[in-house]
């Protein structure tokens, strides 16, 4: 049975009281971020979204079936976001259909509190294009038209995951109705800003799947929306500033400087991947037939679905209680971001009439988004910025003189990093589920 097949479709079944702790200790992570990021300089907070979209981005795309390199799309942020050393400085250009990727994110966060209505969905989805997979040669840019199923598996072994309500227009367009009256009154907003509504329209908007293709990029995208929002409101509150709805209060212009994100999610996603399949399936429900839509047989439904065949589709707890535990991850792995962006404003003063290459400033911009303090040696730098070794050895020993690099070890095992990030204490500590 599938999830739109039980009475209390759409909204599922939340028990709230169970979640308070998980609740309260996610909170506990993200108000620190929050608040911190309100006493960044403007110049420290955009290069600090920099950094956390192009986790965010490449992540996601990869979730999609989609690679993508981090430093092109750091370079098409830097020159969205009006920073030095953009794209154009750099010896690679950004990858086809980056600087689009970019655009739209950028849209979906700044515009949070404006009104999400379906053309600008399908808009995204239309600009999203080469970023979804075409092989079904479905249209871009509209809902689908039949029925949506996902199957996975190879040739003659062909599995159904999941299949969607609605099997014409006319059904999608009902259950479009429903999720939009949703939006209206449970998007986060000052009423009700907790991280529980995000998730549960997040679930809606999988369960739904109304789109032929690109369902989980733009589910991702509106989520990446709603926690936006979230932690947009929570700034706020700390300020003790506003009363009444944000969008009725303020100016457009002064919402989009409250819009950005504060943290990257959907790289910590992606190392769960497979549980995220299995939470899907859980969630959303288990075939009772084959892909072909003939009853499966006891003995192959037990094979197949036998991990959640006691499990009820629409379970909201086991949805929330898995996305909490990964938010509170990734706040973590988030506020090592908001030190180093510091460290790394002190860098570009002290050498802000330090002479670069291009090449340098790729090294740099990358050094400066790394979580490790390993820094790269030769070789690697050599393939970064694809250049020849004695040019690679030149730049290096040129960062080193201006004491831009450090170097340590010696011989082939020398490696350069940023003394601005020589070892500062323990690596984040995750929670167990």
């Amino acid at each position: 049975m599938w999830i739109w097949q039980q009475p209390d479709w759409p909204r599922g079944r939340l028990e709230v009281m169970p979640l308070m702790g998980q609740l309260a200790a996610t909170q506990a992570v993200m108000s620190p971020l929050v608040a911190q990021g309100q006493n960044l300089y403007p110049r420290q907070r955009l290069r600090l979204e920099a950094t956390l979209l192009s986790e965010e981005m490449e992540a996601s795309a990869q979730l999609s079936g989609v690679v993508l390199g981090r430093a092109a799309l750091r370079d098409a942020l830097y020159q969205a976001l009006g920073l030095e050393s953009g794209h154009q400085d750099s010896p690679r250009g950004p990858a086809p259909g980056v600087d689009v990727f970019v655009d739209v994110t950028l849209e979906v966060v700044r515009t949070a509190f404006q009104p999400l209505t379906r053309q600008q969905v399908l808009e995204w989805h239309r600009r999203l294009g080469p970023f979804l997979p075409r092989s079904s040669g479905q249209p871009l840019g509209a809902w689908r038209e039949a029925r949506y199923e996902a199957v996975s598996g190879r040739y003659g072994l062909k599995r159904l995951r999941y299949r969607a309500p609605a099997e014409n227009p006319d059904a999608l367009d009902q259950e479009l109705d429903v999720f939009w009256q949703r939006l209206a009154t449970e998007e986060p907003d000052v009423d009700n800003s907790g991280v529980l509504n995000a998730l549960q329209l997040h679930a809606h908007w999988q369960a739904l799947a109304p789109l032929a293709l690109g369902n989980g990029l733009i589910g991702r995208l509106l989520l990446m929306r709603w926690l936006t929002r979230i932690d947009a409101l929570a700034a706020l509150q700390q300020q003790g500033e506003f009363v009444g709805k944000v969008a009725e209060r303020w100016e457009p212009e002064a919402l989009e400087q409250l819009c950005w994100r504060r943290q990257a999610l959907f790289s910590v996603v992606l190392e769960h991947q497979d549980e995220l399949r299995e939470l899907e399936q859980r969630y959303l429900g288990k075939p009772q037939t084959s892909a072909s839509g003939h009853p499966l047989p006891p003995q192959l439904d037990r094979a197949l679905n036998g991990e959640v065949e006691d499990a009820a589709p629409g379970d909201m707890n086991v949805w929330a209680e898995w996305w909490l535990l990964r938010l509170r991850d990734a706040g973590r792995r988030t506020a090592f971001h908001y030190q180093r962006v510091q460290r790394a404003e002190r860098l570009w003063l002290e050498h802000a009439r330090t002479p670069l290459n291009a090449r340098q400033r790729e090294l740099v911009l990358t050094l400066l988004e790394r979580d490790d303090e390993e820094g790269v040696g030769r070789a690697e730098y050599r393939a970064l910025v694809d250049t020849s070794d004695p040019t690679a050895a030149r730049d290096l020993a040129d960062l080193t003189a201006k004491q831009v690099l450090e170097s340590y070890g010696v011989g082939r095992g020398t490696r350069y990093r940023l003394p601005v990030f020589a070892p500062q204490g323990d690596s984040p500590v995750r929670d167990e589920p």
